[in-house]
């Protein structure tokens, strides 16, 4: 199934049901441009617990009247159950994936689900800018990259099985049209900065069309790999 965004896929699952967020900060605290994903999550689940290792971005989350926890999610020990577990964009970041997986059961309730969202390295975009800029485009705190078939291989490993494969179509996030530049500089070099970077990802855009249109004949190159996943009947026992 190919999704506009990981939030349209993760929507579907989250609806007034008790929710834990793992990596809940995402970078950033309040995106609004994709929606940051635990003010997604809090807006439509029950309830909503927020799991990251940021001390201080955890506090200002707390601040804000946000739940949330300073925790490791290879250890965490929270004592509760959640109906959806939500990793989006965080196991690519990990060290240990197999302590991540355990962690996740622990936490998990009867029936409940790990959805998890994480790059795609087959998305052609990324071959594209290898090609053309010699760089892989990779996050420099990535540890990791995932197909459906070693996501599915893994998690295996640790007593889960697959209940939903999709992808999500969300390239356009990473490519933005105008350009954020910080200023430094005189107004003339800020200029030439900003306009320079203007013409960069304008040049993206054809390419970006491009991607999206061969996504829908084959949603495997998408930006987003995005897979449900449950505890085995056999290891619940």
């Amino acid at each position: 199934m190919l999704y506009r965004s990981k939030l349209n896929w993760i929507a579907g699952y989250v609806a007034n049901a008790e929710v834990l967020d793992l990596g809940c900060v995402c970078h950033e605290l309040d995106i609004s441009d994709p929606p940051w994903l635990h003010g997604f999550l809090v807006e439509r689940a029950s309830r909503v617990v927020g799991v990251d290792i940021l001390p201080d971005a955890v506090a200002e989350l707390e601040r804000r009247g946000y739940e949330v926890v300073c925790a490791n999610v290879e250890t965490m020990d929270l004592d509760q159950t959640f109906d959806v577990v939500v990793a989006g964009d965080i196991i690519e970041h990990l060290s240990n994936l197999g302590l991540f997986f355990e962690r996740v059961r622990a936490h998990l309730a009867d029936g409940g689900l790990l959805l998890v969202a994480t790059p795609n390295p087959l998305n052609p975009m990324r071959m594209l800018r290898l090609l053309t800029g010699g760089r892989d485009l990779a996050n420099g705190e990535h540890t990791c990259w995932f197909t459906q078939k070693v996501l599915r291989q893994l998690a295996a490993r640790h007593g889960f099985e697959v209940a939903d494969e999709s992808y999500a179509d969300d390239t356009r996030y990473y490519y933005r049209i105008w350009p954020s530049i910080t200023p430094t500089g005189g107004a003339l070099r800020r200029g030439w900065r900003r306009t320079r970077t203007l013409i960069k990802r304008l040049w993206w855009r054809p390419w970006i069309w491009l991607t999206s249109l061969l996504c829908l004949v084959r949603p495997r190159f998408s930006e987003t790999l995005c897979m449900a996943f449950r505890v085995k009947e056999d290891e619940s026992a």
